[in-house]
């Protein structure tokens, strides 16, 4: 009869998909401050403004789960979470400095 579970010896491996990045996306939050009640750590509520702010934009792994919590929480679907952290620039490039127009 086969078994359900693994082989003695053998360690299951559970991949959990990690939290690099978060933002909120003012345009849409609304101010309820669910974010802020499931991760306080990592959100505020603004001093000037009806949103909510990110006091650590990578949170860490330690955060994760209540960084989730957060997105899956807010009922605006205004915080947004990334697997990669923002593409740095590289030495090489130097910023035109022009503003992106053109002479002509």
């Amino acid at each position: 009869m086969p078994s359900d579970r693994e082989p003695a010896g053998k360690a299951r491996v559970v991949r959990v998909a990690r939290v690099a990045r978060v933002e909120v996306d003012l345009t849409r939050c609304a101010g309820y401050g669910y974010c802020v009640d499931a991760a306080p750590e990592v959100f505020r509520m603004s001093e000037t403004a009806e949103v909510a702010e990110v006091l650590r934009p990578e949170p860490g792994p330690e955060l994760a789960d209540s960084v989730r919590e957060a997105a899956r929480v807010c009922p605006a679907n205004a915080v947004f979470l990334f697997k990669d952290r923002p593409a740095e620039p590289s030495p090489d490039s130097e910023p035109d400095g022009d503003g992106g127009g053109s002479a002509g």
